[in-house]
């Protein structure tokens, strides 16, 4: 029976170190990765040390846990160095929450805030769009054709899809209304997407929310159209058949 127990407890051992070292590998986020390799680096030498007896292969295991161990104090030391002020944690909590601390530093680290005024252009239909932007406060209209289209509120991203594609962007922006945003540079967005997954996936993933709600407040906005045009329509031809006796028509 001991035996039994003591055969079964160094196959769970053993297996749970290459089991977390698995998951591990389909960890999406850094620091996640690095816990549970952490955890199996010390099943693996603890299962080395106590049942294989084999000190290469414990020194190895513990090597790798401790390199983990080094690379979080690392991610924790850089998280309590990375400060925001207000305008940062808006843009930290609203649009890339899934990412350190010190990673949303690293992006704002070349960032610009700025001011503008009704009518400042934030892109113009046909140009090249150079920077994303996070409106933070006010209000813009988008236009195409000089049409508006629609508009963006604060909390809004302006030029996400020229960002990823490089194509000029497909509509004016100007405010309404006074605005505070927050201007990334495209290259060095790029550049940071380039050398973190993680920064890019945050920022491909907060594109496609953007992109969807305008789409579906575009929708929206067209159907809502469409129902005060058949209300107009229906409105006429009862006044023109209230008018008809009167006209002799």
């Amino acid at each position: 029976m001991l035996l039994e127990v003591e055969f079964l407890t160094r196959m769970l051992v053993g297996n749970i170190s290459y089991l977390l070292l698995v998951f591990s590998m389909m960890m999406t986020r850094m620091l996640m990765l690095r816990i549970v390799a952490i955890g199996s680096g010390i099943s693996g030498a603890g299962y080395a040390y106590f049942w294989l007896n084999d000190p290469v292969c414990t020194f190895w295991e513990s090597a790798f846990t401790a390199v983990n161990l080094i690379q979080i104090s690392l991610i924790a030391y850089r998280n309590m160095l990375a400060r925001f002020n207000e305008d940062e944690r808006v843009f930290y909590t609203q649009l890339v929450s899934e990412l350190e601390p010190h990673q949303v530093r690293r992006l704002l680290r070349r960032g610009l805030w700025r001011d503008g005024q009704a009518g400042t252009r934030l892109t113009c239909q046909g140009e090249a769009v150079p920077n994303l932007i996070f409106l933070k406060e006010g209000r813009a209209d988008v236009l195409v054709d000089d049409q508006r289209v629609g508009s963006c509120n604060a909390g809004s991203l302006i030029g996400e899809i020229s960002i990823r594609s490089g194509a000029p962007a497909s509509a004016t922006v100007v405010a309404t209304e006074p605005i505070r945003y927050l201007s990334l540079d495209r290259k060095e967005l790029q550049a940071n997407m380039k050398a973190d997954p993680e920064i890019e996936r945050a920022i491909d993933r907060v594109s496609q929310q953007s992109l969807e709600f305008k789409l579906m407040r575009m929708n929206k906005a067209v159907i809502e159209g469409a129902a005060v045009h058949r209300v107009r329509v229906v409105n006429s031809r009862s006044t023109s058949d209230e008018l008809a006796p009167v006209l002799g028509g």
